[in-house]
Formats: structure tokens, sequence, C-alpha cells
């Protein structure tokens, strides 16, 4: 007897609908893990955007001067001193960490982070300036950074990225978790950035020297103010680098390193 076409059509459907259904679970597997794989390395960049090495937790130990545009102290708490360079005593200084016999050195201009980096990206004449100095006096070395936008002729261009102070320990690439703003009066490019204890209170002063216009320059002192550093509007003289270059301002505040 033959069969009838009807079980074999009936039979045909199901197995095209089976088809159909592991096809679509499939192409659901895929897009979970390919979903998965994107969010693992967005979630891998963002780390590398926003995290860097750790500081140690060492206790602070004591601060010196090697000369006037060296110092000695530990940057990243990790119980072995470093070198902080100032060869142009303008703020375009560099740490040398030391650790296990191994020397690395990282300047200001690394400090920036990605975002602070990708912000003053499409702008000319850019720079970055920076200074080490125990301003809210914990015994750690704070880093202020400074990246603005050099004079164009005699005319400022007041573009000013980033102002502010990261308060130690610092991680060895110079971040930090805790920091704050540096409240300026205006956001002329920042020629050069100094600390000091003139007082020698244990809290650093923050000289700043920066563009006035046609050609001139200002020295303005910032100091601790809760969670950052405020900014003087006095102007000290009408040249900023009056007196600048003196081996009194600056390093030698911190005192002279006992083998240097």
């Amino acid at each position: 007897m033959s069969l009838s076409p009807a079980p074999k059509q009936s039979t045909l459907a199901v197995e095209l609908a089976s088809l159909r259904r592991r096809r679509t679970r499939r192409r659901r597997r895929l897009g979970t893990a390919a979903g998965a794989g994107l969010v693992g390395v967005a979630g891998g960049l963002w780390l590398l955007l926003v995290t860097g090495p750790e500081p140690g937790d060492h206790a602070p130990m004591a601060i010196c001067a090697v000369d006037s545009k060296s110092l000695r102290a530990d940057v990243d708490a990790d119980g072995q001193l470093d070198e902080i360079r100032d060869q142009g005593r303008d703020g375009t200084n560099s740490v040398v960490f030391r650790r296990d016999g191994h020397r690395t050195t990282v300047g200001v201009g690394e400090a920036r982070g990605f975002w602070q980096k990708l912000r003053g990206l499409p702008k000319e004449d850019m720079a970055t300036r920076g200074t080490f100095g125990d301003f809210d006096g914990d015994g750690y070395l704070d880093l202020a950074l400074f990246y603005s936008q050099r004079d164009e002729g005699d005319a400022t261009r007041d573009n000013m990225v980033v102002h502010e102070v990261r308060y130690g320990p610092l991680a060895r690439d110079l971040s930090s978790d805790r920091t704050g703003p540096i409240r300026m009066g205006g956001s002329a490019f920042v020629f050069a950035v100094r600390a000091t204890d003139t007082d020698h209170d244990g809290r650093a002063e923050l000289q700043i020297v920066q563009s006035g216009g046609d050609g001139t320059t200002y020295r303005h002192i910032g100091r601790q103010d809760g969670g950052g550093l405020s900014v003087s509007d006095d102007k000290t003289g009408s040249d900023g680098w009056s007196g600048w270059s003196g081996p009194k301002l600056g390093r030698l505040d911190f005192g002279a390193c006992a083998d240097r």
C-alpha cells in the first residue's frame, strides 16, 4: 500500500522549523558572545585609561634638596627615595623612580590623563608645567599640574585645559585618587611653576609665572585652601621672572640632603 503525501509534508515542515530554531539559537549565542567580548574589550580599555600603578603605603620619608634643581623624596611611598629634577627651573619636572636597582623616568608631560591629552589635541602650542611640593603638609609630595596654550604674538590665548593639584603619595605614572582644583584668576599661559616653603611651616606655596599679554609676565602665589589650592590675584611686580632664578627661591627651602 502506498504512503500518503501528507505525512511527508508534515515531516518536512517540522524539520524546516527545527532548522530555523537552531539557526536562531546559534545567532543569539554568537550575538551574546560578541557582546560579551565587546564589553570585555571596552572594560579593559576603560581600566587602561582611568587606572594606573598604585602607590605604596610607606610612611612619609624626609624630603631634601640635592641642589637648586633637584629634590630627593619617596614620591610613590614604596620606601625608596626617588629624585625630582627640574633642570630648567621652570616646571618641566621629571621624576626618576628607583626600584630594585632599576630606574624609570616620568616627566610631567606624561602625567596628563587620556581625556586631558585629548582635549588639548586640536589646539596648537599647548605646554605642560608641573611642580612638586607638600602643599597640604602631610609629609608626601604633591603635584601641581598645568596644561595651557602659549601666547599668539603679544596676545594671550586663554585656554587652560588642566589646573589641578594631585595629592601624594603619587602612583608611578604621577596619578592620584585624591585631586583638587587650582583656583586661578585667569586662564592665560603658565610659563613656569615652582614650589617653595619660605615661611618653613611645612606647607609649600605654589609660585606661578603667568602671561600678562604684550610680552609681560606676572608672578602669583597659591596656597592650600580646603580641598585644593587658591591662587592670589595679586601680581608680584610687572615682571614675573624677577628674582625667579635665584638659588634661594625653591628647592633649598626643603633643606639640603646630608650626603649631597
